[in-house]
């Protein structure tokens, strides 16, 4: 269970919809147990948010059908009512007298309905030190842009993806369109943080590419692209930026050493690429 002093923390801090979200689950969750009950959840909407996807939408269909199969008609019905408070959650998020507050509305649920692996290390940041370390790292970002077209954001260690909301909103307060200029490769081990992950980044329609996989094996085990990165055409545009990438390197080479400049930032980790790391 979560302690006492998460359940204080998300009952002072959580939206009307969160909470509702949180009803809804643990209204099926006696039957069959939170854990599941959440994992099925995240993975359906998942699924339904992923139909643009054509080459691997009648396998995920199939997906679909299997899990719905397990549940009565009214838990369904309880699913997908917590599906539309999850993206009421994140209108809530843009509609407060036209100010944006970002947030991670999933890893906050995750973490207060005590499902992280403690055993192996999960713990989710909290979105407030998320955004502190975006802020810092998104430092210089305009002129960064401006020289690279781009921001690319790898996440190796993505849980629900809180740290690339945060470099979105930090993005956002530079008066940077986030869906134009971001684009985020994020990776995870867990099936339920890819998912969470996805969902997120496609309700705030984040250009990325979400990896169910390992990223100190460089395995790979099921790919998610968000609705943004496909009608954003970023497929294209990500192999283009590789295919210029060898000649920019070939130019500005012999001028960085003519000039003797010292190692480039930090904040780069390559030509046209921003790490949070």
């Amino acid at each position: 269970m979560a302690t006492k002093a998460q359940t204080r923390r998300f009952n002072t801090t959580a939206g009307s919809h969160q909470i509702q979200i949180v009803k809804l689950l643990k209204g099926i969750a006696h039957k069959r147990g939170m854990s599941k009950v959440f994992a099925d959840w995240i993975e359906m909407s998942a699924i339904a948010l992923a139909r643009l996807d054509l080459t691997q939408r009648d396998e995920r269909e199939a997906r679909y059908l299997q899990i719905v199969g397990q549940y009565e008609r009214e838990d369904v019905d309880a699913l997908a009512h917590a599906l539309s408070h999850l993206v009421m959650a994140f209108e809530e998020c843009f509609s407060t007298a036209g100010d944006v507050a970002f947030a991670d509305v999933l890893g906050a649920l995750y973490m207060m309905l005590d499902l992280g692996n403690s055993d192996s290390g999960q713990f989710f940041t909290p979105y407030e030190v998320s955004r502190l370390m975006a802020g810092i790292n998104m430092t210089g970002a305009k002129d960064f842009i401006q020289a690279n077209g781009l921001v690319q954001l790898k996440e190796p260690a993505a849980g629900a993806g809180g740290m690339i909301v945060a470099a979105a909103q930090a993005l956002h307060e530079e008066g940077l369109n986030y869906q134009q200029y971001l684009h985020a490769t994020a990776i995870d081990i867990d099936t339920r943080c890819v998912h969470m992950c996805f969902v997120q980044l496609s309700l705030l329609h984040i250009p990325a590419i979400v990896l169910h996989g390992n990223a100190l094996s460089n395995e790979t085990w099921s790919t998610w692209y968000t609705p943004a990165h496909i009608l954003g055409r970023w497929g294209r545009r990500l192999e283009v930026k590789r295919a210029v990438r060898p000649a920019q390197s070939l130019i500005e080479a012999p001028k960085a050493a003519a000039e003797h400049l010292p190692h480039a930032p930090s904040i780069l980790a390559g030509a046209g690429q921003m790490t949070l790391f």
